[in-house]
This record gives structure tokens, sequence and C-alpha cells, in this order.
């Protein structure tokens, strides 16, 4: 497992990954709406913090070797189950997904301000060893 995390200036990166990738599940913002206006939703929200320079986490959950897991429910609970651990699940995001047999890939865009008083600090970006025992878990619980 491979957890990859950066900052990002903007949300345009949704528009490359809803034309390359399966959309998985999404807060905060409609799933099921065009790309045009999920960007959009999440531009809406940057504005309460217009100073920020960087309103946007980008995470990439990597899975190699892995047991024939390709519901895509199953991977819903995974990543549920990650946010919720590391504190990110109400956040508003919209994950993506790429899998095999024996591969799996979630990238998921977080935009970072909770509000015009509250933000997620950059500071915790970096993947710690907690966060992998974390997704460990949850990945070990998707396959039972």
């Amino acid at each position: 497992m491979i957890i990859i995390e950066s900052a990002l200036t903007d949300f345009l990166l949704i528009n490359k990954l809803d034309r390359k990738q399966q959309r998985l599940m999404a807060n905060l913002v409609n799933v099921g709406e065009a790309t045009p206006y999920i960007v959009n939703t999440f531009n809406k929200r940057s504005k309460l913090r217009p100073r920020l320079k960087k309103f946007g986490i980008y995470v990439k959950l990597i899975f190699k070797d892995i047991q024939n897991v390709s519901q895509e429910e199953n991977y819903q609970q995974l990543l549920d189950k990650y946010l919720k651990d590391i504190g990110w699940n109400d956040l508003q995001y919209i994950a993506f997904i790429t899998y095999s047999s024996d591969y799996a890939q979630i990238e998921i865009i977080l935009n970072r301000v909770i509000s015009e008083t509250k933000i997620i600090d950059l500071k915790c970006l970096k993947a710690s060893r907690r966060q992998y025992k974390m997704l460990h878990r949850a990945y070990t619980q998707m396959c039972k």
C-alpha cells in the first residue's frame, strides 16, 4: 500500500480524473452531476477563504498485489472507513478509482476549506505510520 498526499492550487485535476477514471464516491457534492458543476461547487467553497493559495488536497491510495476485490461497494467502504479514521470524512471531496484483478488506485480531491474560519492545515500532509495502519486495517476489513 502506498499513500501519496499533496496540496492543490485549484480543482482542475477533477476534469482530468473524470475523463480517465470511474467516479467512486463524494461528500458535499452530488457525484452524479456534470464535471463543470462539481468543479464549480469546489470553487464556491474555496471562496470562503479567498487569501488561501492552496485550496485542495490530493490523495492517491495505491494497492498492489491485492486479492480479487473488484466490487465498487467494497472500495467505497474502505475509503469511508479510512477518511473517518483520519478525520477527513466531513470534508468536501470526490474520489475516483481504477482497478484490475491485482491492483487498485483511488484518487481523492478534497477541499481543505471547511468554513470561513476553519481549514485543514497543510502541515498534516505526508502520510504517517498511523495512516498506513488505518488504511491497512480498512483494507483487511474489506477483504473479509
